[in-house]
Parts: C-alpha cells; sequence; structure tokens
C-alpha cells in the first residue's frame, strides 16, 4: 500500500477519532431473560417482589449491588432473614472487591472508570448502610461477635471514596460495635467503641449498665441524588444531593408489669396480688442523620462530588486535542508531498500521533464525570435509638412517628426479638418495598415507569396420539 493511501486512512481515522469523542455513551438496556430461566429463579423469591428480582435478572451485573441493597433491605423488613442475609452478603462481597484496604483494591478506584457505565458499588454512605442492615441481622441472631464485625466494617467504609479517603464519622457504627461488644460480655472492648463514638456523638447517652434491649427506628425517605451540569458545557458532570423528608422524631410506648405492694395483715398470709400494668413512654434520640453522612466527605459538607474528576479530564482531552491534530497535519503533509521519504516520514508520524491522541482520549473518556444518579432508594433519612432495661415479658413495642411540631403522623408495632443476654426492636416509618421495581436511574428514562412484564413459560409441546387399541394389535408382527 502506497504512503498516500496510508496517509489517507490515517487523515480518516483521526477525524472519526474526533468525532467518537463528542459521543456520550448512553445507560445500558435492560436485557431479555429466557422465560425458564425467569422462573426458575423467581420460584422461591416473596410474591410481593417477583417483579423486583425479574428487574434484577434483566439489569444484570452493572445494578447488581444496588439491587441486592433494595431488596436485602426489603426481606429484612419482611422478617425474611435467610433472603436478607443471601442478598446482603452478595452485595458486601462485590463491594469488597473494589473498597476494602489492600493495594490490589486501592488499583482498582483509580479514576479510569467511566462514571455512567460502571457496576454500581455505591457512595460511602451507602456502602456503610449495606454493612449497617447485615450487622443487625447478626444482633438479632445472637451473633454478636459478627455484629461488631460488619459495624466495623461500615465504619471503615465511611472514609473510602473514588478519589481519596477521609476521616470516617459515621456514628451509628462505633455506637452498635460497642453494643454488640457488650452483648458479648467483652466490657473493655465496649469501652473503647463507645469512646471512639463520643469523640463523634458527644451528646448521645452511652448504654446505662442495666439496659439489655436495644430500639433503632427509622423515619423517613433516602438521600436524592441529582446532577448538575459543569456552568462550561451542557453534560451532567456533578453529583449533589437533597433531602427528601421533613424531619420526624419518635417515641416507644409499652405495658410493663410491676409487682403491686404486698398488704400488710396480722394472721395468715393472703394470696400475693396480681402484678400491676404500668403504661410507660420512652422517648428515643436521634443517633445517625443518613443526609448528613451522604452530603458530607469526613464530616465537612461538599457542593458537589466529581469536581476533581473535570480537571483531570480537562487537561487529558488538551493532550489529546494536540496530539489529534499533529496527526492531522502530519497526514495531510503525507498526501500532498511529492517526496517519497518525506511521504513516508510524515505517515509515520502521523500514526504515533494518531496513536497518543487514541490514548489521551481514552484516559479523557474513562475520567468523563458523568454523575452517576443511582442510589439505594429505600434508605430510611434518619435513625433514632434508645437503650432501655426491658422486662421479658414485653415482646412488642407501640412506636409513635411525630412532626417536629410533637404531632403524631403514624403508629407502627415493633416486635422484640431476644438471642442472648441482649433484645433488639427494630421498625421503619415507611415501607421498605420499593414502590418502583427498577432504582432511580437504574436504566434510561424511557423504561424507567415501563410495565414490568413476566413472561409466561412456553406451552408444553403436546405429546404425540396413542394409536387406537385395535390398530396398535394389527401393527403386531404374527407368529
Amino acid at each position: 500500500m502506497s504512503s498516500t493511501r496510508i496517509a489517507q486512512r490515517l487523515l480518516l481515522s483521526a477525524a472519526s477519532v474526533a468525532m467518537l469523542s463528542a459521543c456520550q455513551t448512553g445507560r445500558e438496556q435492560e436485557t431479555a431473560v429466557k422465560p425458564e430461566l425467569a422462573h426458575s429463579y423467581l420460584a422461591d423469591k416473596p410474591a410481593e417482589l417477583k417483579k423486583h428480582f425479574f428487574v434484577t435478572l434483566t439489569q444484570g451485573q452493572r445494578n447488581q449491588v444496588l439491587n441486592d441493597m433494595r431488596l436485602g433491605l426489603a426481606a429484612v423488613e419482611m422478617g425474611n432473614d435467610k433472603l436478607a442475609e443471601q442478598l446482603l452478603d452478595e452485595a458486601l462481597g462485590n463491594i469488597e472487591t473494589i473498597y476494602v484496604n489492600n493495594e490490589n483494591a486501592a488499583k482498582a478506584r483509580e479514576l479510569f472508570t467511566k462514571e455512567l457505565v460502571k457496576d454500581f458499588k455505591g457512595e460511602p454512605y451507602e456502602r456503610a448502610m449495606a454493612y449497617y442492615y447485615r450487622g443487625l441481622l447478626y444482633l438479632k441472631a445472637g451473633d454478636y461477635d459478627n455484629a461488631r464485625a460488619s459495624f466495623k466494617g461500615g465504619f471503615i467504609q465511611d472514609s473510602f471514596a473514588d478519589e481519596e479517603q477521609n476521616q470516617a464519622d459515621f456514628g451509628l457504627m462505633p455506637f452498635l460495635q460497642g453494643w454488640a461488644s457488650r452483648c458479648r460480655g467483652n466490657n473493655v472492648t465496649a469501652d473503647e467503641d463507645f469512646k471512639d463514638f463520643k469523640g463523634i456523638k458527644p451528646d448521645f447517652p452511652p448504654p446505662d449498665a442495666k439496659d439489655n434491649t436495644l430500639v433503632l427506628i427509622e423515619t423517613g425517605s433516602a438521600p436524592v441524588k441529582y446532577s448538575a451540569t459543569d456552568p462550561n458545557s451542557a453534560k451532567p458532570r456533578y453529583l449533589k444531593y437533597r433531602r427528601a423528608s421533613a424531619t420526624e422524631t419518635a417515641r416507644i410506648r409499652f405495658t410493663d408489669l410491676v409487682d403491686a405492694p404486698q398488704p400488710v395483715k396480722k394472721g395468715a398470709k393472703a394470696a400475693p396480688p396480681p402484678p400491676k400494668a404500668v403504661d410507660r413512654t420512652v422517648e428515643t434520640r436521634l443517633l445517625e442523620d443518613v443526609f448528613y453522612q451522604a452530603s458530607t466527605r469526613g464530616g465537612r459538607e461538599f457542593d458537589s462530588v466529581l469536581a476533581g474528576k473535570a480537571q483531570f479530564k480537562q487537561g487529558a482531552n488538551v493532550v489529546g486535542d494536540v496530539a489529534m491534530t499533529g496527526a492531522m497535519v502530519a497526514a495531510a503533509v503525507a498526501m500532498n508531498s511529492s517526496n517519497a521519504g518525506t511521504q513516508r516520514d510524515s505517515a509515520a508520524a502521523a500514526g504515533i500521533m494518531l496513536l497518543m491522541a487514541l490514548a489521551a482520549k481514552a484516559a479523557a473518556e474513562a475520567a468523563e464525570p458523568d454523575a452517576d444518579v443511582r442510589y439505594w432508594d429505600n434508605l430510611p433519612d434518619r435513625v433514632h435509638a434508645v437503650t432501655l432495661p426491658l422486662p421479658t415479658s414485653v415482646n412488642s413495642l407501640s412506636v409513635d412517628f411525630m412532626a417536629a411540631d410533637g404531632t403524631v403522623l403514624r403508629t407502627r408495632e415493633a416486635s422484640v426479638t431476644r438471642a442472648g443476654p441482649c433484645a433488639i426492636s427494630w421498625v421503619r416509618g415507611e415501607s421498605a418495598i420499593p414502590a418502583n421495581p427498577r432504582a432511580p436511574a437504574s436504566t434510561n428514562s424511557a423504561g424507567m415507569f415501563a410495565p414490568v412484564v413476566i413472561p409466561p413459560l412456553p406451552a408444553p409441546t403436546p405429546a404425540p396420539e396413542a394409536k387406537p387399541a385395535a390398530e396398535a394389535a394389527g401393527d403386531q408382527p404374527k407368529s
């Protein structure tokens, strides 16, 4: 092939790269799933969540962690602990391929991952909350060692961001670490955990020595992620948060049975009077603000995420643009020169600069800061808590969810689960079953609210008709 022909092809390639670099990769589409596979996968799933699990199949690995988180939390609320454990363990396993404190994971967290198309692993607060719910299941089962380890894992996740590590300040986690240590009988470790907690939330009281029950109450809706455009372009580059719920508080009510005073009588002892029912009301306190955790890094509020990547992309694009221009100029020189040596040298230079341009543009595209606004939408806004010495006769609590002015908005019943020396009660003000089977921004805008239709199984192939008995007998060979 002549140098001129090579130069012509290089010029065309350079122009193509320039055009492609202006294109934006869209969100992945949901894929079709064979009916047989779908029905086999959904066979043991709760009826209320079958459409949600079907979406998990159609969205695949890109949203696997997000869907596991959403459905794991829904299963916790439904009391399906086995399913919740399975889903949360799967989510945490995927998270820990990227967000653990070792060299290989650090390399995986480098910036060369395009925000819009990467597999969802969650922001620091989302990953921390996945560990929180897994820890609650361990507490419920009386597995205090694994509960503490899970809460510790959540605290560590709070420090990880894509670009850097920050000072963890997720006070919910060390408080629960201390509670798990205390229930385990390890008071030395518990004291250390509560000391760490006090450094974050000095106004929240630690458990009293007589307290045997932890009550956790979740209010409000998840922080909402949204994108904001760069002032210098129309691209949705920056990730921001807004609070989705008004402030709510909570209190618990229960009926306690106390021994009535013994009457003093002369003569024979009378039968003791029956225990007296006493209604008790206990106020809870705010233990964690999930929106605060979403909208801060290490306790510092930020305006938006991804500004660092925007600066990086700009620099990489400058390198790519310069190399692209050089490739086009060199290719043009090769085409227009009548000197064979000049053609050859210019074509070679064009090829080298084109490769440089491709590499720089690929780097810029990898760091393209399109905002990833997928989010865990059935998280709460706030977590309230109280510890108290609850009699074993109390197996349920009435929980009043109240507006900021004290107006009761709704009342929920919360069961008390006892395992080992401690009990736990957990309740939410809003349902954890997502209204939309699809997580926000988990597919393109046209598909977000499309009906979820589970395909029916194909009709079985009819068996061949049996021959009449007389005909069948006539077919037998004669002896």
